[in-house]
């Protein structure tokens, strides 16, 4: 059987998937947030970070308790030396890691559970420490330290951060700009400990070893023991183990006489992670990596000869990896740099350069501070470059591909098209070309035919991959916490209703752009806000701040707001339309017996407010919104209260024809006990209620008395603060609710 370990680790990956598939996720911790607890474990890691909060240095300490998992300890201050390997007793406040409420939200709880950690431990105090040193790995832990020190003597903040990040993974110091720039621009794999740096620091070494006159076996030992301890220095990430095996494989090879097979290698590193943690599966890092090494053993040699060899071999291999990891982008990340694959050309031929001056410089440092300096302007000038590039790659138009996620069947089918793209190729092409002349002209005529079939296959592969099925009208209530945020989707355009938290920090970068990205939605046709206050509107104003910044391609190609007399605008108000107006975002007023129609089958009513209506309370005016959608009906009330409620029953008492038979109602303020009353509820009757509301919210939403008045009537109700982000589909007349979380 050829490559056996590639044919076991390929079965073993894939009985791993359909086990997670079917099995339940265990839960991570029983133990309340807040709840004050003692524990005890061994010190397994420890890393210094800036706190987001004060902006000081802080230690991290991971233990390892007596069930194998891990507890982060966030400690500011310690009077304690708190050495690897010793025991630790300390008492702490829990935090549990948050579980994702929103689809396309950074799942914390998940992420976690796989490098198994189980929960934080804040206002930590030392109880105690014992035991015994592991000096191996403090030594380890103190001369990433010293090392980080050198950068920091010799290069600015920001370009030291970046190297820290390059050649010790300690991503800690990355300012948010670059790293940003880098996602952005499908550049990030340069900061991770991976292939790359071990290639080009262990080769080196054990080149030099056997220059220096050291036997093969001898030199093969210590570059391998150096690069683990590499490794280990560095936080041994998925992708440096990968790279370490398939090195100290490489060497093992070199010693026997025996030939190297880079698969094979990656197959036993693959198998040995996986049985240590299965979980890894569900690692993007871990699948990134894996994926881009199979692509340059696989898929490159099935390319066209043209991208196999000479000078745009380099391309071949950016265009294989590119169609390798797509799926993981689009599982994962849901967006795709359109450019990465032409910028890694400018990037990659000078990450040896940097590498070597980041060495030299760290070395230089230690013993000639004025050579460290020097040698340290040239990795500015190639960061500079790094950065560059990305900026221009970020001001070309149509910079970022709002690709949505894959469903696990599509991401299926096209890994088959693609193992068959590979397959054909192996099996339909000679390597040894026929002495024949005629033999050889059938040869390339059967091969061009056979060509011709892969890449219609791969075309395919690519379609439904990239397919996105689309309900006839889709609703969804995000879970922003204490506020609101619902996205309307149709076949045809896109709408966001307000867009902000009081509860929730970053709402705008945390959860409304992950979900527009996870639905594939890089425009939206309108934004309409229904009122200024801060649970409706801080998202909006992120979102405008973030393309200005070029932190987002979500472009808002109009802003709506409610038609009130001048004098009733609050600051948050004139603030909205000034950031609009700077960003020529085009504004429009709504007032009652206004329509919207942004396809022929919906239809907006707005129901209030009337025309230049006078009120000093904000919730007053709010942005009443009917949709019509065939015989589906939805009225959107924003946080209308008092006044305009008043309006509202009265204008509902005049039409009531209008809303018969009303399918879904957003309650308005949050569940607040002051809204939505029983005459109003009469007067409706909605099948669906949908209230939106942070978990323990210091209001007290949704009120008790609401709630009675809703089953009173008969309404189904929801709840983003017990159910997360609420989906209404609308497909061919069947009506589809779904809450995020279980």
């Amino acid at each position: 059987m050829k490559r056996p370990l590639c044919v076991v680790g390929g079965l073993l990956a894939a009985a791993v998937f359909f086990l997670l598939l079917v099995m339940q996720a265990e839960e991570d911790s029983y133990l309340p947030d807040q709840a004050a607890i003692t524990i005890t474990g061994k010190i397994c890691g420890k890393e210094e970070k800036i706190s987001s909060f004060s902006g000081e240095k802080q230690l991290i300490l991971y233990l390892k308790t007596e069930n194998g998992r891990k507890v982060m300890l966030y400690l500011d201050d310690t009077e304690y030396k708190l050495p690897m390997g010793c025991t630790l007793k300390a008492s702490g406040k829990v935090r549990n890691f948050q579980r994702s409420t929103n689809p396309g939200e950074f799942d914390s709880q998940s992420y976690y559970r796989i490098l198994k950690i189980e929960y934080s431990l804040t206002d930590v105090k030392i109880i105690g420490i014992g035991g015994k040193e592991n000096k191996a790995e403090e030594f380890l832990y103190k001369t990433r330290l010293y090392l980080e020190g050198l950068l920091d003597k010799v290069l600015s903040p920001e370009d030291s951060g970046v190297m820290k990040a390059i050649l010790l993974g300690d991503k800690n110091y990355l300012t948010d700009d670059i790293k940003e720039e880098f996602k952005r621009n499908g550049i990030i794999h340069i900061i991770a400990v991976s292939g790359m740096h071990i290639s080009i620091i262990g080769m080196s070494l054990y080149k030099l070893l056997r220059k220096i006159g050291m036997r093969i076996s001898l030199s093969a030992v210590i570059a391998t023991a150096i690069m683990y301890s590499y490794g280990i220095m560095c936080g041994m990430s998925t992708s440096a183990f990968r790279a370490i095996m398939m090195f100290a494989v490489h060497l093992g090879a070199d010693i026997i006489g025996r030939t190297y097979d880079m698969l094979s290698a990656m197959a036993l590193s693959g198998i040995i992670l996986l049985i240590s943690c299965p979980l890894y599966l569900k690692h993007s890092g871990f699948l990134m990596s894996f994926g881009a090494v199979i692509a340059l053993g696989y898929v490159l040699p099935a390319m066209p000869d043209v991208f196999r060899t000479g000078r745009l071999k380099l391309l071949g291999a950016s265009i294989s990896i590119m169609l390798v990891t797509l799926p993981v982008s689009m599982c994962f990340y849901y967006t795709y740099p359109i450019y990465s694959v032409v910028l890694n050309l400018f990037v990659l031929p000078l990450m040896s350069s940097l590498m070597l001056l980041g060495i030299l410089s760290i070395a230089f440092a230690a013993f000639l501070f004025p050579a460290g300096f020097v040698i340290g302007r040239g990795c500015h000038l190639i960061i500079k470059w790094f950065i560059l590039c990305c900026l221009a790659g970020s001001s070309l138009p149509g910079n970022t591909w709002y690709a949505g996620h894959a469903e696990i069947w599509q991401v299926i089918f096209y890994l088959i098209i693609l193992a068959a793209f590979v397959f054909i190729k192996e099996k339909t092409h000679k390597h040894a070309p026929s002495p024949d002349p005629d033999e050889r002209r059938r040869d390339t005529l059967r091969e061009q035919r056979f060509d011709k079939i892969r890449y219609a296959l791969l075309v395919l592969g690519l379609f439904v991959l990239c397919l996105r099925i689309r309900p006839d009208l889709r609703i969804t209530v995000l879970d922003v916490g204490q506020g609101d945020g619902i996205v309307i989707e149709t076949k045809k355009s896109r709408i966001l209703i307000d867009g902000g938290s009081t509860s929730k920090k970053n709402v705008a970068k945390y959860q409304i752009v992950p979900f527009l990205s996870y639905e594939g939605i890089g425009d939206l046709d309108a934004v309409v806000l229904t009122h200024e206050d801060e649970d409706h509107m801080s998202g909006i104003l992120e979102m405008m701040d973030m393309m200005e910044e070029c932190r987002s391609n979500i472009r808002i190609r109009n802003l709506i707001l409610p038609c009130i007399d001048n004098d009733s605008k609050g600051n948050n108000y004139r603030k909205l339309e000034k950031r609009a107006e700077e960003l020529r975002i085009p504004i429009s007023y709504m007032k009652q017996g206004d329509e919207i129609n942004f396809d022929k089958e919906m239809l907006f009513k707005c129901i209030g407010p009337v025309s230049g209506m006078i009120t000093n309370e904000p919730n007053a005016y709010s942005t009443i919104l009917l949709l019509k959608y065939g015989g589906f009906s939805a009225l959107f009330t924003g946080d209308v209260e008092g006044t305009g409620q008043d309006n509202l029953k009265d204008y509902i008492r005049h039409h009531s024809e209008e809303f018969e038979n009303l399918t879904l109602l957003k309650v308005a303020h949050h569940g607040s006990e002051y809204t939505t009353d029983k005459e109003f509820l009469e007067l409706i009757k909605p099948k669906i209620s949908l209230i939106s509301c942070g978990v323990n919210n210091r209001y007290g939403h949704p009120h008790r008395e609401l709630l009675d008045r809703l089953e009173e009537i008969g309404t189904r109700v929801y709840r983003t603060d017990l159910g997360g982000a609420i989906t209404i589909s609308l497909d061919r007349n069947r009506l589809k609710i779904n809450s995020y979380v279980d």
